[in-house]
């Protein structure tokens, strides 16, 4: 991407960790485990026009719905990406590969278990 007097250059690993950031905050996942899994599934290809493809697969929490998290998922990421680095994404796609079962903390809240 050429700004005024220079280039500016994306790496694609910088783009992996704004869609890896942007699907923690959807999906709210804050386990370190689940994270690291997230993180290695997220793929990024670029287009010749040089746009952004993003792929990745999840798991969704048992009850909600499947739909409705994969399209916030692609929203956001899509949004965070174009906003932070100027480029078009053209392209988010969700695999749904697993069901988390919710279960019952010691305190009495919720919490996702795979």
């Amino acid at each position: 991407m050429e700004k005024g007097f220079g280039t500016i250059d994306i790496s694609d690993n910088a783009i992996r960790e704004i869609a890896f950031r942007s699907a923690c905050s959807v999906l709210e996942i804050t386990d370190e485990k689940k994270q690291k899994k997230l993180k290695k599934s997220i793929d990024i290809e670029r287009t010749p026009e040089d746009n952004i493809i993003v792929s990745m697969k999840i798991a969704v929490p048992f009850g909600k719905s499947f739909v409705e998290t994969g399209r916030k998922l692609m929203e956001q990421v899509k949004l965070d990406i174009e906003r932070m680095t100027g480029q078009q994404v053209v392209s988010v796609n969700v695999t749904i590969e697993d069901v988390e079962e919710l279960g019952v903390t010691e305190q009495g809240e919720e919490e996702t278990k795979e």
